[in-house]
């Protein structure tokens, strides 16, 4: 029996440990309505010790109440006559450890016998509190009404309670009441018939109800250590002379607790109409360190102690993950798409998008969601990889983790889902289109209709729809059109097209029916809006033979023209001079004096330019074939003649010259046509020195 409290406490303590998550991973203490049935009764205070571990352990119990959690304690004793007696403590956790701990510890009782009128009273009130957790907690070492009230009278009275009440019952002793569990219900019953079942039965009972885990701790070192950031850990050391002064990491820093460590001690007297001795080893601490504590090595500073326990609570945050069907996670949840998706599911670590590994402090982990989307809940509760069909609309992801069996983290994802509109277009009017010598004949439109998603558009849409593209598909038209006289019409999703010429008349060609398509892509916020359509636009031309095709006789004359020049250039109907004439041929000069040193120079060949870019006119130019100063010798003015030859123009500057002979022959007088070739000898004899110059021989 004297493992019972203790056991209570170790639940009580694990108790502060659940934790929601909202969407923004920040941290939620849940409001919490905790209704205990305290068994003051006779067989607590007959010659056992029970009462004073009972009293020790709501001491703790008040000590560990969170600032949203409120504690009503109904003792069994004050309900014999009936059930309208309020309970007897009510404790607020807002109020501060060291009150509640002095309420519970001050509490006098008169023991009296075990009135089911105790759980009716409990139960009652807390079916009409509002809170996010209801917990009814039922301690009892007897049987109900001296037992005159049957386990199945207890079952039928449980069995009607609300869903949303949590039940633990603790039947304790050979003559403890007994219920049916109803795990299904939430009503969980944990039996010790003998003193070796009850630690392991209160631990289950921790578990279940407290929602918490207790951290192994080094007892000699005092240290402990975890792979997984906590955001809370309480420390709970027992001893007369305890002292709490933090917990150090391993940098050697120093975490103080949150609140001053809160003292719990034995009862001198709890009833009045018992002298019981109490036990007055019953003495310790309570400190909680709400820090944020990475996975590491850590050790408890405490002196005093004989017994230290460190209960832990995971600075942890649940997310979802959602991958398309193309096999790419979703990296913008605020942007996402209708359609079909793999919904997956991980820790990470509270506030950040930090993973957090699997651990043995998290134990076998398992998720559950619940969507509820365009106002609809799905009927199907999702598991992790397990496919989910999204629609266009709010969508909001409620994520459950369960971990080390009974512990949860909530999260919830609200954000609005898009689709992609698709525009369509249909062809309502399509009139066939005269051209003219001055434009179109008539001025009927073409009217297209357009919808959005298969559907009308709203005023709203339809203000914000742009104007669509229009594109010829047909790209070796010998006319010329245009397409981008399109704009919107009075009515909802009617445009008006009319084909235009690019400078206002027709161009030459024969206008007929042309392919066009229709585009339309535009983003509106994360959709995006797209469509298109192709149609004929239908022409036929009215004009004569010579306005449609005036520009080939244009063309074709042209192209005469350039065909008749070009010819003027080819080498058998334009003569040129022959490739082999040096630019600057070489002249020997040879001295009469014997021993006088020859002085070579060079003449100068230039051809005329304008004879050579004329067509059909034959090549000219001129040859100095003696070196400067040298008088009486004219420069050769020459032309081209057939075979790669040229004549002598200016023939009579040399007609009788005797000096100037041409491969050995002298011009005579009466000669009219003179005929050489490029490799031509002239020589020229003036005064001591005589010049050679071949116009094809370069120095």
């Amino acid at each position: 029996m004297k493992r019972i409290p203790c056991m209570i406490i170790t639940c009580i303590l694990l108790f502060l440990c659940v934790v929601p998550v909202n969407v923004s991973a920040t941290t939620h203490a849940p409001a919490r309505v905790i209704n205990v049935v305290y068994d003051d009764s006779g067989s607590m205070y007959s010659g056992v010790d029970t009462w004073c571990r009972a009293k020790y352990s709501m001491e703790v119990f008040s000590a560990m109440l969170g600032d949203t959690d409120k504690m009503n304690v109904y003792y069994m004793s004050d309900y014999r006559a009936g059930s309208s007696v309020p309970p007897r403590i009510s404790l607020d956790g807002a109020d501060g450890s060291d009150v509640n701990v002095a309420k519970i510890h001050n509490q006098k009782t008169t023991a009296n016998n075990t009135p089911f009128n105790a759980v009716k009273k409990a139960y009652a009130d807390l079916d009409v509190a509002a809170a996010d957790e209801k917990w009814l907690i039922i301690l009892t070492d007897g049987e109900f009404e001296d037992g005159r009230m049957s386990s199945s009278e207890i079952d039928s009275f449980l069995a009607n309670k609300s869903q949303d009440i949590k039940v633990m019952f603790l039947g304790m002793g050979q003559n403890a009441a007994g219920i049916t569990e109803d795990i299904a219900s939430n009503i969980f019953y944990v039996e010790a018939k003998t003193n070796a079942q009850i630690l392991n039965r209160i631990t289950e009972i921790c578990t279940r109800v407290f929602n918490s885990n207790k951290l192994e701790l080094n007892v000699s070192a005092k240290t402990c250590s975890f792979d997984v950031p906590m955001a809370e850990l309480t420390v709970f050391a027992q001893g007369a002379n305890v002292e709490i002064a933090g917990i150090k990491r391993s940098d050697g820093s120093l975490v103080q607790s949150s609140k001053t460590p809160v003292e719990v001690k034995y009862s001198e007297c709890d009833a009045t109409n018992y002298s019981n001795q109490p036990v007055t080893d019953l003495l310790g601490k309570i400190a909680t360190f709400k820090d944020d504590f990475p996975a590491g090595n850590y050790t408890v500073e405490v002196s005093g102690a004989e017994t230290v326990e460190i209960y832990y609570k995971p600075n942890i945050a649940v997310a979802a993950y959602l991958t398309d069907d193309s096999g790419q996670s979703v990296t913008n949840l605020s942007n996402l798409a209708a359609g079909e998706y793999t919904i997956s599911f991980g820790f990470v670590k509270t506030g950040t998008a930090e993973p957090v590994s699997a651990s043995a402090l998290l134990g076998d982990v398992s998720y559950e969601a619940v969507v509820t989307n365009n106002g609809i809940t799905h009927d199907t509760v999702y598991s992790d990889g397990d496919k989910i069909q999204i629609e266009e609309g709010p969508l909001s992801i409620d994520v459950t983790a369960y971990y080390l069996e009974y512990n949860t983290v909530t999260t919830s994802i609200n954000f609005d889902i898009y689709k992609d509109k698709e525009i369509t277009f249909s062809i309502e009017n399509n009139p066939a289109y005269v051209v003219s010598t001055d434009g179109f004949k008539g001025s009927e439109r073409i009217r297209i209709k357009s919808k959005i998603d298969g559907n009308e558009f709203s005023q709203e849409q339809w203000d914000a729809l742009a104007i669509p593209n229009v594109q010829l598909l047909d790209e070796n038209l010998d006319f010329k059109i245009q397409l981008s006289d399109i704009e919107k019409s009075d009515e909802l999703g009617v445009f008006e097209l009319r084909p235009t010429f690019p400078n206002g008349k027709p161009s030459t060609g024969t206008y007929c029916d042309v392919n066009y398509r229709i585009v339309y892509q535009q983003q509106f916020g994360s959709e995006t809006w797209q469509g298109e359509t192709e149609s004929i636009l239908k022409l036929t031309d009215d004009r004569s033979w010579w306005e449609r095709n005036w520009d080939l006789v244009v063309r074709l004359a042209i192209s005469l023209a350039v065909v008749f020049v070009l010819l003027g250039y080819l080498p058998f109907i334009k003569h040129y001079l022959p490739k082999s004439l040096k630019k600057k041929p070489h002249i020997k000069c040879i001295p009469s004096e014997p021993g006088e040193k020859r002085k070579d120079r060079n003449g100068v060949i230039e051809k005329n330019l304008l004879s050579t870019i004329i067509p059909y006119v034959p090549q000219t130019g001129s040859i100095k074939y003696v070196p400067k100063g040298v008088t009486g010798c004219p420069p050769l003015s020459v032309k081209a003649i057939k075979h790669h030859r040229m004549s002598i123009t200016n023939i009579k500057a040399f007609a009788g010259k005797d000096y100037i002979t041409f491969d050995g022959e002298t011009i005579k007088k009466d000669i009219k046509k003179f005929e050489t070739g490029a490799g031509v000898s002239i020589r020229v004899k003036r005064g001591e020195w005589t010049y050679v110059c071949s116009p094809n021989q370069s120095n």
